[in-house]
């Protein structure tokens, strides 16, 4: 053990005469990370919106309305109504200023009470993709919603679009009030399907605390992604340094000196875990602080992050100790680990991509590590699943450690 340590006390010395390399290593997936977030709106998550420029040529109550009920309170959010001119509208969407353009017509409120066909103008921004279809999708929910309202009231609504009786301002008394009590027994009759309704939602009191985990959202997905990211980009790095070593002669030294490979190995090892858990108690610890994680749960997550990057880096060290040279060995090892970052949840979180990649990527040694590490992130590991994933871990984990131990001390130094 005395020798493992001094093998990894000399790389640690040697690394920190190289800081370009720890740099590129950590900073690249921590300024992606970043980006990311703030892409993803930061840790309160991403608030989409469509901006929808109205022009109310009608300009009746139903119009009215019908503004009211695209505006941003209206919809939860997701849409913002703004009504303005014609010509200003069409200049605005043309340069891209709004999600859509919505333009409605003279006669549209008559029209919609005589049950007559009336076209609303929807002009949508070419630049984007989710916002108008959910405009798109609000117009069509009121057009359904005027229809089965016609088929229970239409020959009212249209008796309204004539107008009062002849010789009359208003409608007479008896009217409205047959119309009053219609409605009523049309709610009376529908309340058992309205009231209650089949879903029922329980609103549950936020928690100040910072006790809860602090939600789910995009940004928060990204933390175990980069973080995975990073310790891929230091388990192929650090694993390029057999070769460093078989440059020098120091692995032949070894062979023909009363140390072992084990203890050589070893001392490897325990330098590339110290590097990485260095980057991972960083990373982590500002995640739980930003996000307002159960610091409860943090050891886990340090405990599992850098086993995680211990196996990796032996992967990556049996890939380097069985090419046959060191061009061989950095294609190969770039050639596997970029489709394990793209695949494995690195490169974007699993629940944004399709579910039969996902399910892939989910099987792939990083990706179902990173999906471990998120349900200690959430607060929603169990004890025998996580404690299964480590056994299962330190076995492959020693399993990769003897066969490259078995072949530095055989092809691997002959060459």
């Amino acid at each position: 053990m005395r020798f493992a340590w001094i093998t990894a006390v000399k790389d640690w010395r040697r690394h920190r005469h190289d800081p370009l390399g720890l740099i590129l290593w950590i900073g690249l997936p921590f300024i992606v990370g970043v980006l990311l977030t703030m892409v993803a709106g930061g840790k309160e998550g991403p608030q989409p919106r469509a901006h929808v420029l109205v022009v109310d040529e009608d300009d009746t109550f139903l119009s009215g309305f019908l503004v009211g009920a695209m505006s941003q309170d209206a919809m939860g959010g997701l849409i913002q109504a703004e009504e303005v001119e014609r010509e200003s509208g069409r200049a605005r969407i043309g340069g891209g200023d709004a999600s859509a353009l919505l333009i409605i017509p003279e006669g549209f409120g008559q029209a919609v009470l005589e049950e007559k066909p009336a076209n609303l103008h929807l002009i949508t921004n070419p630049a984007q993709i989710i916002l108008p279809g959910i405009v798109e999708e609000v117009l069509s929910v009121l057009v359904d919603a005027t229809f089965y309202l016609h088929r229970l009231i239409g020959e009212d609504l249209r008796e309204l679009a004539a107008g009062p009786p002849d010789g009359q301002n208003v409608f007479p008394d008896a009217r409205v009030a047959a119309f009053s009590v219609k409605v009523n027994k049309i709610m009376d009759r529908l309340s058992r399907y309205l009231f209650p309704p089949a879903i029922q939602l329980e609103a549950a009191p936020e928690d100040d605390s910072g006790e809860s985990g602090g939600g789910l959202n995009v940004a928060l997905l990204f933390l175990p992604s980069i973080l995975f990211m990073s310790l891929l980009f230091m388990a192929q790095g650090l694993s390029m340094d057999f070769w460093y070593e078989r440059d020098k002669k120091t692995l032949r030294r070894i062979v023909c000196s009363p140390q072992t490979v084990v203890a050589f190995l070893t001392g490897k090892l325990v330098s590339g875990v110290g590097i990485m858990a260095g980057v991972s108690i960083i990373a982590i610890s500002v995640g739980y602080a930003y996000f307002g994680l159960r610091f409860e749960t943090l050891p886990l997550a340090l405990l599992w992050t850098i086993l995680s990057g211990a196996f990796l880096l032996l992967l990556m060290t049996a890939i380097q100790v069985f090419t046959p040279s060191q061009r061989a060995g950095g294609i190969l090892s770039m050639a596997i680990m970029l489709p394990l970052m793209m695949v494995g949840g690195s490169f974007f979180p699993f629940e944004a991509m399709p579910s039969g990649m996902a399910a892939i990527g989910r099987l792939t040694p990083n990706g179902w590590a990173l999906e471990q590490l998120k349900r200690v992130l959430l607060d929603t590991v169990e004890i025998q699943p996580i404690a299964l994933s480590f056994v299962g871990l330190v076995f492959i984990g020693w399993l990769l450690f003897m066969l490259s131990v078995r072949r530095l001390a055989t092809v691997f130094v002959r060459d």
